[in-house]
């Protein structure tokens, strides 16, 4: 225990490592109210009030009030109401689309029922092109047997993404079949709140790797490890107690910076929402049987998961390279592969490397954040997987691998 704790110490007198986990604490209350500046809407402009224009917490209090009443299960009777109302409100106006109306009367007839309004089309979209309908376009009594549609439109829909692999639209319906019906909703989340959790993660696993990186190719730079090899506990020991500090270091960090983000995210939009459906914010069809709370504890665990995996590769790096510039240089490269890979291709083949690298979980870009909302599968032969299942599951494998790599590496090093 005396070694661990003077490592952490070594460790953290750093002012890199000061400088890095301090920026991670601040970027965890950047990023949980930078979604809050985009929330903007209009009141007035009926009856001769005057339009203006309300942003931030404001706009999000003025939301969450006018769709108060949609608080709950939300049932089928409910739906055909919501499309009578925005029906009747697009013919009274002339209008075909809702984003046509002045910002006085959507403030009034549609602000209230938007959020099921998106959902509404896009179950009845044409099988063939998988273009949703108009508002307009729907009869009301279409929504009596909404969620049987929910099930159809997902049929449709694998048929078209995924055409060539039958095993993939079977493993999409039987992870279809256990999300629950009817969904609830509590206004108040969005999807930019999702997203800076995704890029919090990633930029905190990118922190964490330049603290990692100098772990072990930094005491080879400067040859402390020549004395250090030389002492009772100078080998295997000392490179588990390396390891471990710097994995307890960079959970500490990724685990406070991620609940500072949610507390503070939450607080800003409203813990109720928590409750609501995630086929209700993202997609009607989306695979995850969750409500956004969950949503948010299964990302934050798949990010602290790829966390480790990446420190440990990195570990294993600097374990083999001679100087901290080679060390950090192929850990950032390796961190940033994902986002190039999704970036370069889409090809199976390339996606499932993609998940399977150590930061595949924390990608900007085809991370386990969007793959949850997403429908895509790896195939290999017959055999197809929903790609979140890989990314986890990489991770959790990745982890004791690349550790005891790093650890043979550092001993054998060491001779």
């Amino acid at each position: 225990m005396k070694l661990f704790t003077l490592e952490i110490k070594r460790v953290l007198r750093t002012k890199t490592t000061w400088l890095l986990l301090a920026a991670s604490l601040a970027l965890s209350g950047i990023m949980a109210w930078l979604p809050v500046t985009f929330e903007s809407r209009y009141i007035g402009g009926l009856d001769g009030i005057e339009q203006t224009e309300v942003k931030g917490m404001a706009a999000i209090r003025l939301v969450r009030d006018a769709q108060a009443d949609l608080g709950g299960v939300i049932t089928q009777e409910q739906l055909r109401n919501v499309l009578e109302t925005a029906q009747k409100t697009l013919n009274d106006s002339g209008k075909a689309y809702t984003y046509q109306l002045s910002p006085g009367i959507y403030q009034e007839n549609i602000l209230p029922i938007a959020p099921l309004l998106s959902r509404i089309t896009e179950v009845y979209a044409d099988p063939e092109t998988g273009m949703a309908p108009g508002l307009t376009d729907l009869a009301p009594k279409q929504l009596d047997h909404y969620y049987e549609s929910c099930i159809t439109h997902l049929d449709d829909l694998m048929k078209l993404e995924q055409k060539e692999h039958p095993a993939a639209q079977e493993k999409a319906r039987a992870l279809y079949a256990k999300v629950k019906m009817p969904f609830v909703f509590y206004p108040g989340y969005n999807t930019n709140a999702y997203d800076y959790q995704m890029l919090l993660i990633f930029l905190v696993v990118l922190f964490c790797t330049v603290i990692a990186a100098p772990v072990f190719s930094a005491e080879y730079q400067t040859q402390a490890d020549d004395i250090l090899r030389c002492t009772k506990y100078g080998k295997a020991r000392l490179a588990v107690i390396k390891l471990l500090s710097a994995l307890f270091i960079t959970s500490a960090a990724f685990l406070c910076c991620a609940a500072l983000y949610l507390v503070l995210s939450n607080s800003f939009y409203g813990w109720d929402m928590l409750k609501t459906s995630i086929q209700l914010i993202f997609s009607s069809v989306s695979l995850g049987s969750m409500s956004i709370g969950q949503l948010q504890l299964a990302v934050t665990a798949a990010g602290w998961a790829s966390l480790l995996a990446t420190i440990s590769f990195t570990l294993f790096l600097s374990s083999r390279c001679k100087n901290t510039v080679t060390a950090l240089s192929l850990a950032l490269l390796f961190c940033l592969a994902p986002i190039i890979l999704y970036m370069a291709s889409s090809g199976n083949a390339v996606s499932w490397l993609r998940c399977l690298l150590p930061s595949g979980g924390v990608s900007i870009l085809g991370g386990f954040a969007g793959e949850m909302t997403d429908f895509n599968f790896l195939h290999l032969g017959n055999f197809s997987v929903w790609s979140p299942y890989v990314i986890a599951a990489a991770s959790l494998i990745e982890i004791p691998v690349f550790l005891a790599a790093a650890s043979w590496s550092y001993c054998r090093h060491s001779q």
